[in-house]
């Protein structure tokens, strides 16, 4: 990853996904549990992060994750500027028709799985 952005999240309980199922087509991001643990979907495959343990999505790459403790979790996530900007921008959009504006000015895109439910990131 070149010219990334480090952060840490600190992620209260929730039920289900934190964030939409999601692509960054240009941008890599990775995920490393602090405390707690993080279930993370890539691609079509769930893995249940524990407090130490590291996982890397690639650009291009289907994505989502979930807090699975009920004490919630603390993440350090590793992205680019892009994806940086790509979550406050989300944050900060007041209409469902902002953030899918939002995702395409950030080279990444919602995608729909069958039978899945999730919240906007």
């Amino acid at each position: 990853m070149n010219d990334f952005v480090l952060r840490r999240w600190d992620l209260e309980p929730y039920p289900g996904d934190q964030a939409p199922p999601h692509v960054h087509h240009r941008s890599d991001e990775a995920f490393c549990v602090l405390r707690g643990r993080l279930e993370v979907l890539v691609g079509d495959t769930r893995r249940v992060l524990e407090q130490g343990e590291f996982l890397t999505v690639t650009a291009g790459t289907t994505h989502t994750f979930a807090t699975v403790d009920t004490a919630g979790a603390q993440v350090l996530v590793v992205m680019t500027r892009e994806v940086d900007e790509l979550v406050q921008a989300l944050h900060a959009a007041p209409t469902d028709e902002d953030r899918a504006n939002v995702w395409a000015r950030y080279n990444s895109e919602v995608v729909e799985l069958s039978g899945h439910s999730s919240a906007p990131e």
